[in-house]
């Protein structure tokens, strides 16, 4: 049976989801099943409750929302009216008892404390804490210590006095407390209240497993939550609706005056016929001085008349979220103040910035304390595979260059990489442009970010020379071609690579494949010994990551390039924790085929064996002898690599390509990739059609062959 934890608080708004999701994630990254349970949920009108959809969207969990949420408080107060409250509880036990045998832990979340039930739930908890065998994890909320915010004294004593206060009700109740986490707590404050609770918390025998600050990204709402709440309409920047709200502002004066008095990211409510200061607020969103809204709401069910809402969304090409409401401007303002921040699986950012912030201030290592891993690093989950190389990244942080600076999901990505501390930035491009988008999409570019422009960089005249010197002599560039080229992104942000001023370089989201290659061939070059640069996919199944090479670079190579590429791809899949058991692919095995095509894949096998005894590698062998067991069996009985191989070399690119994207659809795998190797730096291509986390794995692997070159 698995171990588990019940996550709980004693006030609504704690941020017990957020911990629980963060939990979770971590906790995937040392055991191969990890479940999580809420045994009382509070569906909404999708039928559903919304935390039990946000844990299986958000991260991938493979049970049934109704088996995740077997009960609703609705069914707990009818059960307590009637009697029935024991018989409810074994209920909840079963459907707990399902999930926790497939599982090696459970996180388990408790109750919301709203609505007509909110006074019982404290007792409700502590029974099922004791139903499920789950100690309690209590969520405890720095920002709920009203009236001593200035002071973190006070608010570590609130804390500790109303921790004491419910340890001591969970022992009347005869359950047991494993453990406290601090919530939103000041972050110019974060060590001073972590060191001073921990230290009166352990004087009552209770453990600290971490405390979390507060952040503007969860404690303040999205444009989109406003117009849910509202069911406000929208007639402009649908694409733009996750943008975050600093604060709310009623545009009540002449236009000068609300300009004045805008501050960046406001929510303005305004009524909707008046355009004149409707149209200043456009010109504000697209204007590199003034500060921009990050939404207007128009009320009274009122808006501009046809040729001034079509000037509006000329000046700003429909990307201002522009929401109408049927109410009035202080009913409306009311209305925004009561909304409370919620979290949703398609909120990617705030999904990666809680996991970054439970990882970097909650210690699980007690939670693992009485669990065994129980995978080896020859099978590899991919939640272990992406966590492990996250953690490495951020181990020994390095300075990751991205060109496509102006790139939306760039941006996004990058927003991501600095709040998780993966690694440092830089992005290239006019630094007014990059920073008004940034702000406008709601980001905080910090000071891990650095900006430069290729055209105007006092360093493009410096690295047009070192360009000139690392051509051969058969290609020595003009002067006028090496400065024209070092205004390309690409090239500069290589060249960055090349001089030690980044440790690595990735581009493609919106760059072809040649055109971030080329630099790097033509300058980085591959290192001694190794005759090409090659690539490799991390294809992330749903129960084990294999390495496909070389799936993007070399079309047709020879029998010694093959061998290179297989080399190479055995020493990437190692150096990211996989072991390699090497399958040199072709459409026969063993000795039952003949033909060029074999002939090949059998001469670089053999290269391999000679000069790498001690790797384990088969060929020529077909795809399914080298990753089914039984097949194995039959058609090579006793190959140490037959039935069970890692790392799959494919014999050309055709075969390679096709493969890797027919696996990726047909098992929806997370194709991880191409990560190149085989360079002396580190330089790795984006899909054009690669999503935010594609980018965050890619420049956090980049980082780890940063850290190995």
């Amino acid at each position: 049976m698995a171990n588990s934890i019940l996550v709980t608080t004693t006030q609504r708004g704690s941020g017990k989801s957020a911990v629980a999701l963060g939990l979770v994630h971590m906790l995937e990254g040392s055991l191969a099943n990890v479940g999580y349970f809420k045994p009382i949920g509070v569906p909404d009108a999708d039928g559903s409750d919304p935390d039990v959809r946000l844990m299986k969207e958000a991260l991938g969990l493979e049970f049934g929302l109704d088996e995740m949420a077997p009960v609703t408080m609705d069914q707990v107060s009818e059960a307590l009216s009637r009697g029935k409250y024991d018989q409810l509880l074994d209920t909840i036990l079963e459907s707990y008892e399902r999930i926790a045998k497939k599982c090696d832990f459970v996180v388990c979340e408790g109750t919301d404390y709203f609505g007509a039930m909110a006074a019982f739930e404290f007792n409700i908890n502590a029974d099922l804490s004791k139903t499920l065998g789950a100690p309690i994890l209590l969520v405890a909320n720095a920002a709920a210590c009203e009236g001593c915010e200035s002071d973190y004294n006070e608010v570590c004593k609130t804390l500790v006095k109303n921790i004491a206060l419910v340890e001591e009700s969970i022992e009347e109740k005869g359950a047991e407390l494993f453990g406290v986490v601090v919530n939103r707590a000041d972050p110019k404050d974060l060590r001073e209240i972590h060191d001073t609770v921990q230290t009166e918390l352990s004087k009552l025998g209770v453990r600290l497993l971490g405390t979390i600050p507060r952040t503007d990204m969860l404690t303040k709402l999205r444009v989109e939550e406003v117009a849910a709440a509202l069911g406000a309409e929208v007639i402009s920047g649908q694409e733009r609706l996750n943008v975050v709200v600093q604060e709310m502002v009623v545009a009540a004066m002449s236009l000068e005056n609300v300009l004045d008095r805008l501050p960046r990211g406001a929510l303005v409510l305004i009524p909707g016929d008046r355009e004149d200061v409707l149209l200043g607020l456009a010109a504000a969103y697209t204007s590199p001085t003034i500060a921009h809204p990050a939404g207007v709401v128009m009320t009274g069910g009122l808006e501009p008349r046809p040729n001034v809402k079509k000037l509006i969304f000329d000046v700003t090409e429909r990307q201002l979220p522009l929401l109408k409401v049927s109410s009035e401007t202080y009913r409306t303002a009311i209305e925004i103040a009561a909304i409370k921040p919620t979290l949703h699986a398609h909120q990617k950012m705030r999904v990666e910035l809680v996991k970054g912030l439970v990882e970097r201030n909650v210690n699980i290592e007690p939670l693992l304390a009485n669990n065994v891993t129980v995978t080896t690093t020859r099978k590899v989950t991919p939640k272990q595979f992406i966590h492990r190389f996250i953690e490495a990244a951020r181990a020994n942080r390095k300075h990751i260059v991205l060109p496509e600076g102006k790139e939306e999901r760039i941006l996004r990505a990058a927003d991501i990489l600095i709040e998780r501390g993966i690694v440092d930035l830089t992005l290239l491009g006019p630094e007014e442009v990059i920073r008004r988008d940034a702000a406008r999409y709601g980001l905080k570019l910090n000071g891990n970010v650095r900006i430069i422009d290729p055209a105007s960089s006092n360093l493009r005249e410096k690295f047009a020379k070192r360009y000139i010197e690392l051509r051969s002599p058969k290609k020595t560039p003009t002067w006028e071609l090496s400065f024209d080229l070092m205004s390309d992104p690409t090239y500069f942000g290589t060249m960055m690579v090349q001089e030690g001023l980044a440790d690595g370089m990735v581009s493609g989201s919106i760059t072809t494949t040649a055109a971030t290659l080329r630099p790097a061939l033509e300058f980085v070059k591959t290192k001694d010994g190794i005759s090409l640069a090659s690539s490799v996919f991390f294809m992330c199944l749903p129960d084990n990551v294999l390495v496909y090479g070389d799936c993007a670079v070399n079309p047709n190579p020879t029998a010694e390039q093959l061998a290179d590429i297989a080399v190479a791809s055995a020493t990437t899949a190692r150096s990211f924790g996989i072991d390699p058991y090497v399958a040199m692919l072709s459409y026969s095995t063993g000795s039952s085929g003949q033909g060029s095509d074999v002939d090949k894949v059998r001469r670089a096998t053999e290269l391999i064996k000679s000069r790498y005894p001690d790797l384990p590698v088969e060929g020529p062998i077909q795809y399914d002898a080298a990753i089914d067991p039984d097949v194995a069996r039959t058609k090579l009985p006793g190959s140490r690599v037959a039935g069970s191989a890692t790392v799959f070399i494919f014999p050309d690119l055709n075969s390679g390509n096709n493969t890797y994207k027919a696996v990726q659809r047909a098992a929806k795998a997370i194709a991880i990739g191409p990560v190149m190797q085989g360079l002396r730096k580190p330089v790795n291509d984006l899909s054009r059609g690669c999503t935010i986390p594609d980018i965050v794995n890619t420049v956090a692997i980049t980082a780890i062959q940063a850290q190995r070159s």
